[in-house]
């Protein structure tokens, strides 16, 4: 990894920060742009959800069980523990007889503050399903049924529901899977690391999916996107930054740990990655914002994130102390 400047945080006009990392652009020929190294090995991390639910949409499993489109939609997320997520993931529980037991993951409080602090509040204990990956465990628990097996085993990285999983992976990054390293993520299921201009392609063809060559693949993109462009909620929550940019349906955007976030960008048929090396996350709406800037693409889009998250630093009293500055250049 050979990581580039990207952004210069600044307090009373004093530089005080720097944030490096990666970042790339890539188009049906390829790597478009790029700051850094675009070829390096990174994991997805969550920026992968969206590709791990194929298997399940592509067997036709949410409507083997009756699922909605909401419900689907949160197999492809990283929910905030919203109300809204918690009635879609426990209709899930109930639609499919899945066990909230069987999930590998521990007890936990969900990601977003207010929530957290309401259960506390009411002292209502940890669940499962609060942890902000339920959606895609609740998804591979359904294929490792269907595929016979036993379902509490769904997280083994040498079983065949992660098998499906890794060839999806392979397929939708054009990497060979001998070329795929293997982890094990927060939630405790496989991570796949990939060339990291490799993410930004599979985002690229989640937006163009007429570049899929697969049929059945192909139809499962089409969809889903569809779908989360109908419920962006469900791929993260309410004015969170994934949520915000799904919300325009010419896009479609994930982050994940470590600093991960991917933009598929279907009217310029682009694929946009960013990976901040130190693996901060308060650059992602940053990195959103300076590209679609860059790239001159939604910019309804873009003063909706600058009003979320303006690129100002404040400090405990909520009082503006610094501010962020992107440096980088991608076109």
């Amino acid at each position: 990894m050979k990581p580039e400047l990207l952004f210069e945080e600044y307090r009373e006009g004093v530089l005080e920060c720097l944030h490096f990392g990666t970042a790339c652009v890539v188009d049906e020929a390829g790597v478009k742009a790029s700051v850094g190294q675009p070829d390096w090995l990174c994991y997805y991390r969550s920026a992968s959800k969206p590709v791990q639910a194929l298997p399940v949409l592509v067997r036709g499993l949410h409507k083997k069980y009756g699922l909605t489109e909401e419900e689907t939609a949160i197999f492809s997320g990283s929910h905030w523990g919203d109300a809204d997520h918690v009635r879609v993931l426990e209709s899930i529980l109930e639609k499919t007889g899945l066990r909230e037991a069987d999930m590998v993951m521990l007890p936990t409080y969900p990601n977003r503050p207010a929530r957290r602090e309401e259960l506390l509040r009411r002292n209502l204990p940890p669940r499962k399903i609060y942890h902000n990956c339920a959606g895609k465990h609740l998804a591979l628990m359904l294929l490792a049924r269907e595929l016979g097996e036993n379902v509490p085993d769904y997280w083994r990285r040498e079983s065949r529901t992660q098998a499906e999983v890794r060839e999806m992976i392979a397929y939708m990054s054009d990497t060979p899977q001998d070329q795929i390293r293997v982890g094990v993520d927060g939630c405790g299921v496989p991570v796949f690391a990939v060339p990291f201009w490799r993410i930004a392609q599979a985002y690229l063809r989640l937006s163009c999916p007429e570049l899929i060559g697969d049929g059945d693949v192909r139809c499962a993109v089409e969809e889903n996107v569809a779908r989360l462009h109908r419920y962006p909620n469900m791929i993260a929550g309410h004015d969170v930054v994934d949520t915000v940019i799904t919300a325009n349906p010419d896009l479609i955007a994930k982050s994940g740990a470590m600093g991960v976030y991917a933009i598929g960008i279907r009217s310029k048929r682009l694929g946009v990655a960013f990976k901040t090396a130190d693996g901060s996350h308060d650059e992602f709406a940053a990195s959103a914002i300076e590209a679609l800037t860059q790239l001159g693409v939604a910019p309804e889009t873009v003063e909706a994130l600058r009003k979320l998250y303006p690129d100002t630093i404040v400090n405990d009293n909520r009082e503006i102390v610094g501010r962020r500055k992107a440096v980088f250049r991608l076109v």
